[in-house]
């Protein structure tokens, strides 16, 4: 099964095209290597990809056909690891404050 539809198919990104993206810009990993969207993945392999504040590694212990329903997606992976980051480390500061504007010169 392609890695971008594995991880969409197991709940663990919402969206197939977050899960390419994150594989085009080289922060999906298989085994320790960067992988492309396309490459397969199998049973044994260990993923680790960020996703929002936090840092997953996962291992697949079955590749599932078709759709799962939601809560069924625990017997495809294990957590091995879950780092999380606290939101001022991922957001840059304080997440509510107003986006900082450019000077402008006259």
């Amino acid at each position: 099964m392609r890695l971008d539809l594995f991880l969409r198919t197991t709940h663990l990104l919402k969206r197939r095209e977050l899960a390419k993206e994150l594989c085009d810009e080289g922060m999906v990993r298989i085994n320790g290597l960067p992988r492309k969207a396309s490459a397969e993945v199998s049973v044994g392999d260990e993923l680790d990809f960020p996703i929002y504040n936090r840092l997953l590694k996962v291992r697949v212990l079955d590749v599932p056909q078709g759709n799962l329903p939601k809560g069924s997606q625990w017997s495809f992976i294990e957590i091995l690891e879950d780092k999380r980051f606290p939101a001022e480390e991922y957001f840059g500061g304080d997440p509510l404050a107003p986006p900082q504007k450019s000077p402008t010169f006259h």
